[in-house]
Formats: structure tokens, sequence, C-alpha cells
């Protein structure tokens, strides 16, 4: 159970970190349209999902940190 809570409050804590992250680049990066590009119309092929990409990389490494702290607390009792 406790290796449960450790993975969900770090998932909590990362996915909160990785949609800040990933809100600020976007923000940074974000290059408003001019009335030149208004008349051209552009499809794009590569949608990108930054919400699916950064819960994905939070549960990653909620799981790595979840198992080494429970790897470290079996040792320690040992």
């Amino acid at each position: 159970m406790k290796n449960y809570a450790v993975f969900i409050g770090s998932f909590i804590v990362l996915l909160f970190a990785f949609q800040i992250v990933s809100g600020l680049f976007l923000t940074l990066t974000y290059v408003p349209e001019t009335s030149q590009h208004l008349s051209s119309s552009t499809i794009s092929i590569f949608s990108f999902n930054y919400p699916f990409l950064s819960s994905i990389i939070a549960a990653t490494f909620s799981f790595i940190i979840s198992k080494k702290v429970c790897k470290v607390k079996k040792s320690t009792y040992k």
C-alpha cells in the first residue's frame, strides 16, 4: 500500500510540475499569426499532445521513484 501511495503522490506532484513547465514552454514559443498569414490556409499533419506526453513522463518517473523508495525502505529494515 505504501508503494501505491508513493506512486500516486509523486505522480500528482510531477504531473503538476510538467503541466506548468509545458505551459511555460508553449507560452514562450508561441508566435502569433500576422495578417499576411491569414489568407493562406495551413494544415497541420502532426498534432502534438502535450498533456498526454507529460502524463506519460510523470507516470514513468513516479514508477521509478516509488520503486527506489520502497527498495531503500526494505533494505533499511533488514
